[in-house]
């Protein structure tokens, strides 16, 4: 029978072009974890609001986009091992918002880019 089922200990290592000299060792989400990503990513909600009179209730679809949940979330679940460092030469802990936020974009959109690939499934 073939497997379903993620192998948690296969990683990828990526040399990063945007930091010289930086890497990130990637794993992939289980399914599971890709689902929780995609309801964090949007959470939408829906009320109505107006004059209770029949026909002037207007509906109201309220998006909250959780970027940065998101980008927490897939850090720390996605990133095996790296080798980057603050300013002082400690080592970033991606489970750590702070650490995120801290992170240079172009970096993080480089390693965000490299989650999305890793987990996407694209026909060849």
């Amino acid at each position: 029978m073939p497997r379903a089922t993620n192998d948690i200990e296969a990683t990828e290592r990526h040399a990063l072009q945007t930091c010289p000299g930086g890497y990130v060792v990637l794993r992939r989400m289980t399914y599971g974890q890709y689902l929780d990503r995609q309801a964090m990513a949007m959470d939408m909600k829906m009320q109505t609001s107006g004059k209770k009179s029949k026909g002037d209730q207007t509906a109201v679809i309220d998006i909250d986009l959780g970027q940065m949940q998101v980008a927490v979330f897939e850090f720390s679940n996605c990133i095996a091992e790296h080798n980057l460092e603050d300013a002082d030469g400690n080592i970033l802990d991606f489970r750590m918002p702070a650490h995120v936020k801290i992170l240079d974009p172009r970096i993080g959109q480089e390693i965000g880019d490299l989650i999305d690939a890793m987990n996407s499934f694209q026909e060849e």
